[in-house]
């Protein structure tokens, strides 16, 4: 079984709260972004296009791990914009009526 990471990164004033976790219906790794409970933004890695068709937990583990230091670290550098894809925020429920 693969578990996922959450670390909560200080850059400024600003506190991140990054969780990655794999998906391994979809063959890929997601790292989610949060300030103050709103998700910010989203990085997702693939892992299906490998030469390899099966992965052990291990392999997988590590390169969860590896993703997931990746964000948290561009974060410390101050980053962030750079490597994730923002998250739209949702339309108001007024704008359907």
């Amino acid at each position: 079984m693969i578990f996922g990471f959450n670390t909560d990164v200080k850059c400024g004033d600003t506190v991140y709260h990054v969780q990655t976790e794999a998906h391994r219906s979809t063959h890929t790794f997601q790292s989610t972004v949060f300030v103050k409970g709103q998700c910010i933004g989203k990085k997702t890695g693939s892992y299906q296009d490998s030469a390899e068709s099966e992965y052990t937990d291990e392999q997988l583990h590590k390169m969860l791990k590896e993703q997931h230091r990746f964000v948290v670290e561009a974060i410390r550098d101050g980053l962030v914009d750079e490597v994730l894809k923002p998250v739209t925020p949702a339309q108001p429920a007024s704008d359907f009526l």
